[in-house]
């Protein structure tokens, strides 16, 4: 690499724990609408759950329809918390506010694409009971939460960078 070459880097450590804190915050969205909507405090995980257990997940709350839950929840988080820190570096979006305008952007998209596409195919039950519009506020919830960790200057020197991509 030159000195006229600069690298964009991906923080993963910022990302991962940007993605688990966003879940956090957007599973107990879900699940204070679910509650004081009648469904019941852990309907949401439930229907998370029923991805891998179908029905079986709506019948009783177990600790194996939970920890299912929970699990399929936060390591989607993650790993989404990851592609919003590869955006970043990749479209080379400035440190500042516009990285948390960037991931409410990119929280409504992955809303649009779960509820619409993905959802219907995969957990027909979830995308029937959870009201789209308290949906698509916990994805912005989401976003804006790991664009706030993403962007958290007293952690990037943590040493754990996977991604350099090299820029003229």
């Amino acid at each position: 690499m030159t000195t006229t070459q600069k690298a964009a880097v991906l923080p993963i450590g910022q990302a991962i724990l940007g993605g688990l804190v966003g879940s956090i915050v957007m599973a107990m969205w879900a699940m204070m609408v679910s509650l004081f909507s009648g469904m019941g405090f852990w309907t949401p995980v439930q229907l998370i759950a029923a991805t891998w257990m179908g029905s079986q997940a709506m019948m009783h709350v177990t600790s194996g329809v939970i920890l299912t839950g929970l699990m399929t929840h936060m390591m989607m988080g993650a790993m989404l918390g990851i592609v919003l820190a590869g955006a970043f570096a990749i479209f080379r979006i400035p440190t500042g506010p516009a990285r948390l305008l960037w991931g409410m952007g990119y929280a409504i998209v992955v809303w649009i694409v779960n509820q619409y596409a993905v959802l219907p195919i995969i957990d027909p039950m979830m995308a029937s009971h959870m009201p789209p519009w308290a949906f698509a506020i916990g994805h912005v919830m989401f976003g804006v939460v790991a664009a706030a960790f993403i962007l958290n200057p007293s952690m990037a020197n943590q040493g754990n960078t996977v991604l350099r991509k090299v820029a003229p």
